[in-house]
């Protein structure tokens, strides 16, 4: 049942990433207006959480060593999410809230477990997943928020080692490529090398309280001025525009190295019933485009919980509270309530 939070995690992020874009999120609002670029905001929860290692198996794999077959998994989620502040304004400045419908199907496989020197294993693990977001279900405000309807593909590739004393140190790789669903336009290519380190601390009651510190530096880039003219306005006009000097040159929309600390505290209630209270931090510093010098901070404070239904299916819950700063005055700080339910199934082969 690994996987399951795993594609929670990631699939939430990915729903709230338009309420983390105070900038940007007007546009979806509009059906004319072009969407020209998406919040780091949403790549830096979704890499950190896209390379979560599992405590408990760390721990069996000292023991359970030499194990170099392959372990393909399949797993699949559907929830709804509410949002107390969809737009990301600010709270006297926020008029509605929202609901989205997120899908998510996820193909991954371990590669093996391979010693290094005596007490550090290695577990490298691929992983492919393919989600989709569907805004405003309800159509509370009819085809408003239509443009924002999503696709996002991502592929990680990582390498966890498990060290002395349950620390757990990880290097990962992740590419993701989002596109919006009404006209099928690749807006965002982004590439995030990361590293994180965590560790499990035992508690007096046999319980454990999960810590972890991740550093990732994402490489964005987008569509060149003319690609995005020609979804625009239409390509005669756009052609028309692409003497101008750099037009066909790809622009960087949004370079962002992301330190995160967390920390989670699972607590078993009944053998099929665990509860997840959660704490989080997030700064990122954009550091080329038109972002240059914005520095964001952005602080979760959470409660999930997850039910085993049977050994392949499960249901989860989460409710989070936001609050995001920028050093940026044209950046919207906001705060926001969010709550969903997801069903999840997996298969381990």
């Amino acid at each position: 049942m690994r996987l399951l939070p795993l594609v929670f995690s990631i699939t939430f992020a990915h729903v709230l990433f338009s309420a983390e874009n105070g900038a940007s999120t007007d546009s979806l609002a509009d059906d004319s207006a072009p969407v020209t670029a998406f919040s780091s905001d949403f790549f830096a929860g979704a890499i950190s959480d896209a390379n979560a290692f599992d405590e408990e198996s760390g721990k069996q794999r000292l023991i359970q060593l030499k194990s170099t077959a392959l372990s393909p998994a399949f797993s699949f989620s559907t929830g709804y999410i509410y949002k107390n502040n969809p737009d990301g304004n600010s709270l006297k400045n926020r008029n509605r809230d929202g609901n989205a419908l997120n899908l998510s199907l996820m193909v991954s496989s371990g590669l093996g477990e391979f010693a290094l020197l005596d007490q550090i294993v290695c577990a490298p693990s691929l992983m492919l997943m393919q989600m989709r977001t569907y805004n405003d279900i309800a159509k509370d405000f009819g085809t408003q928020y239509r443009g924002g309807n999503t696709d996002v593909q991502i592929a990680g590739v990582s390498f966890p080692f498990v060290l002395p004393m349950d620390f757990i140190f990880t290097i990962g790789h992740t590419y993701m490529r989002p596109m919006l669903l009404e006209n099928d336009n690749v807006l965002l290519y982004n590439n995030t090398p990361n590293v994180s380190l965590s560790k499990s601390l035992p508690l007096f009651n046999g319980d454990s309280l999960a810590l972890n510190f991740g550093y990732s530096y994402t490489i964005s880039k987008g569509d060149t001025e003319l690609e995005g003219l020609s979804s625009s306005f239409g390509d005669t006009i756009a052609q028309s525009l692409a003497q101008s000097d750099g037009i066909l040159d790809p622009f960087n929309l949004n370079d962002t190295y992301s330190f995160s600390l967390s920390v989670s505290y699972p607590k078993p209630i009944t053998e099929k019933l665990t509860i997840i209270p959660s704490a989080n931090v997030n700064q990122s510093t954009y550091v080329k485009g038109s972002n240059d010098g914005r520095k964001d901070t952005m602080y979760t404070i959470g409660v999930g919980s997850s039910y085993k239904i049977t050994d392949w299916c499960s249901l989860s819950t989460v409710s989070n509270f936001m609050s995001k700063e920028s050093n940026k005055a044209d950046v919207a700080a906001f705060k926001d309530f969010n709550g969903g339910l997801t069903l999840g199934f997996n298969y381990s082969f």
